[in-house]
């Protein structure tokens, strides 16, 4: 199957709604915990190392980064929440997009929620999850690091997160194996011909 991610490229970072580009083609939102493996999934899914820096840091990103995937679907790069860079008055304006976000942009499919599968389902990702299921947008859940658990811990882990949320698509990835990359491709293209 033709990757169709491998020709991303940097769009822009921005600070606020009013800044991102016309409302139009397919958008997915990538959010998750700062040390959830967000970065490392993205150059994974675009089979491109330096798409999107990595840091044994957390909390590097300090914009909403959006990358274009080709004409019409775009990928936009939530700064990591719990992040330890930002204060209080930057978290304010990151949920205040959020809310424009969710209430205003039509071209929004889904947000992809990446969670270190040794560390699911934290109170921010549950907020996160209850503001989709507020605003009725669907929402991916993508449990990384899957290599640092036996088969068996990620069985279990998968579970947990199964029984806790309903009707939505699971993935489970390593980016260092290259793992589950190609099932979470699949899923954003058909969320984008719906």
């Amino acid at each position: 199957m033709k990757n169709f991610f491998s020709e991303t490229t940097f769009l822009k970072g921005v600070i606020k709604y009013s800044s991102l580009p016309h409302d139009e083609g397919y958008e997915f939102l990538l959010a998750g915990r700062s040390n959830a493996g967000k970065s490392s999934a993205l150059n994974s899914l675009t089979s491109n190392s330096k798409l999107a820096r990595t840091s044994k840091m957390p909390g590097r990103t300090q914009e909403i980064n959006l990358f274009q995937v080709n004409e019409e679907i775009k990928l936009l790069d939530l700064p990591g929440y719990g992040f330890s860079k930002s204060g209080k008055q930057k978290q304010k304006d990151w949920n205040k997009f959020l809310q424009e976000y969710f209430e205003c942009r039509r071209s929004l499919c889904a947000v992809i929620i990446f969670m270190d599968i040794r560390h699911p389902l934290k109170t921010l990702d549950m907020q996160l999850i209850d503001l989709c299921e507020c605003y009725q947008i669907p929402f991916i859940v993508v449990l990384t690091k899957i290599d640092k658990l036996t088969k068996h811990k990620q069985k279990q882990a998968q579970d947990f997160v199964e029984m806790a949320i309903n009707d939505c698509p699971i993935v489970t990835i390593s980016s260092t194996k290259n793992l589950g990359i190609e099932k979470l491709r699949e899923i954003i293209l058909k969320y984008a011909d719906e």
